[in-house]
């Protein structure tokens, strides 16, 4: 039961007691090549472009041009579901489930604040009134900006 538990919780794989050596060692090697290996994510997958505006969610930097900003994590969350749905509303259940766990119970307040939070480090780099609110429903990114 702790076995169903755990990986229906998250866990990749389980071992239990006893073992053998070599069974433990296939394993972290199937999970190496897995994370560095020819199944491992690309650089250009962890990264999000539209119109020119750039998402580093593994470095959590947002760029447009030469200007670069950090983000923090929660802050890269939200500009990566935006961005990868650029122009289609996503529901604020969907940012929520995205963002925080569904075991975490999460105040409906915090996510306005860290879309105001999104908003002001677009409004640093340039980008004016590209998150748009759809009231009760969620968000939608607007690429409203120039790329150059």
């Amino acid at each position: 039961m702790d076995q169903v538990m755990a990986l229906e919780n998250g866990a990749d794989d389980y071992i239990t007691k006893p073992f053998e050596y070599e069974i433990v060692i296939a394993k972290i090697n199937s999970q190496l090549r897995r994370a560095y290996g020819s199944y491992a994510i690309s650089n250009n997958e962890r990264t999000t472009t539209v119109n020119g505006l750039k998402l580093d969610v593994e470095k959590m930097k947002l760029s447009l041009q030469e200007n670069e900003i950090e983000l923090s994590h929660t802050e890269a969350k939200i500009l990566d579901e935006l961005m990868k749905k650029t122009e289609r509303l996503v529901s604020r259940d969907r940012l929520l489930e995205k963002i925080w766990d569904d075991q975490v119970f999460v105040d409906d307040n915090t996510l306005n604040v860290y879309i105001t939070r999104v908003r002001k480090k677009l409004t640093s780099l340039g980008i004016h009134d590209a998150i748009q609110t759809i009231r009760g429903q969620g968000y939608r990114l607007l690429p409203n900006w120039e790329e150059e």
